[in-house]
């Protein structure tokens, strides 16, 4: 059955004319019936001149103020952008919140260019559970889309908390919050997210080249990060919404945030799922027993506003998908 989710969270404008007396006319011989003939074919032309050029900027304005909806239906609009140096790109969000990202990541780049936007299911879900006044942390905040979008939210009361592991994109993300005037607001940890302290190692876009189909192929390395748990990098913070981005490591993510999970009555954890990605050493089933006995319940989400309560057995017949986990009241 499907839920509703709790907290998404006179006058008619006309000018009357001037009316003129008209003089009595003057009686005087005409000796140049010709010279008014023809003045009146010139009075008459400018008049049929006059009307066709008011025609024709009304027709114009008509067009003008179509042309978005005609057009729109075959070109796709672009949002603009500009390339900066080491492999940056400025453009923005809704044409209206700027964002620095990496122009090689092209998935990004290229919802950016042509959407101005790069929301999924993920994105609006999270945007309508975020309250104003609460503390969210996201892992895997990447650029910073959703901590800009529900930084509008969070920024006059309420504190955000973005994870970023990546150092070339937690810088970009740092260089984000400054240009959105959010860097008082949210508080950025340059670490990953897993069930133990250590190092780890994520890959790291660096170019693209093009294969033997002249299809863009990016190129990556391999960088070493910092591993923390949730436990720790969220201690005392009262977080209340969890947000996670990386659906091939939820569950290592989720194992290290047992005591968050105790400690809080109120808490909600949004998790974009791959089942087919999940690392084949991880134990999905007692990694999902695990959160159960932690009093967590499992709802698909089927629409940004609407949710289905699925079984831990149901969870395995899924590929990828959007699962919100929450305490029942």
């Amino acid at each position: 059955m499907e839920e509703t989710l709790d907290n998404f969270s006179d006058s008619n404008g006309y000018l009357s004319r001037n009316l003129f007396t008209k003089a009595p006319a003057k009686v005087e011989e005409n000796y140049y019936s010709t010279h008014q003939s023809l003045d009146k074919d010139s009075k008459s032309n400018t008049n049929t001149f006059f009307y066709i050029v008011l025609f024709l900027i009304v027709v114009s304005g008509i067009i003008l103020a179509e042309k978005k909806k005609v057009f729109s239906k075959y070109f796709t609009p672009s949002t603009g952008e500009i390339i900066l140096q080491n492999g940056y790109v400025m453009t923005s969000i809704n044409h209206k919140f700027p964002i620095l990202i990496n122009k090689n990541d092209l998935r990004i780049k290229e919802e950016l260019s042509q959407k101005s936007t790069v929301t999924s299911l993920f994105d609006d879900v999270a945007f309508n559970l975020c309250m104003k006044g609460e503390t969210v942390a996201e892992v895997g905040a990447h650029y910073g889309y959703n901590v800009i979008m529900l930084g509008q939210i969070l920024k006059d009361e309420g504190k955000y908390i973005a994870i970023e592991a990546n150092p070339s994109v937690a810088k970009c993300l740092r260089k984000n919050l400054m240009l959105n005037d959010l860097s008082d607001k949210v508080e950025l940890i340059e670490k990953a997210a897993f069930d133990k302290k250590g190092r780890g190692f994520m890959e790291n876009i660096v170019s693209l080249v093009q294969n033997e189909q002249g299809l863009d192929k990016v190129i990556t390395d391999t960088v070493s990060v910092e591993c923390e748990t949730l436990n720790e990098m969220l201690k005392n913070k009262g977080v209340s919404l969890i947000l996670i981005g990386v659906p091939n490591a939820a569950f290592e993510v989720l194992k290290g945030a047992d005591r968050i999970i105790d400690e809080s009555d109120n808490i909600r954890v949004l998790a974009h799922l791959d089942m087919e990605k999940v690392d084949k050493s991880i134990n999905v089933q007692e990694s999902l027993n695990f959160l159960v006995e932690h009093g967590m319940t499992f709802h698909e989400v089927i629409s940004e506003n609407s949710i289905k309560r699925i079984s831990v057995d149901e969870i395995f017949d899924k590929k990828e998908f959007v699962v919100l986990m929450k305490k029942d009241r």
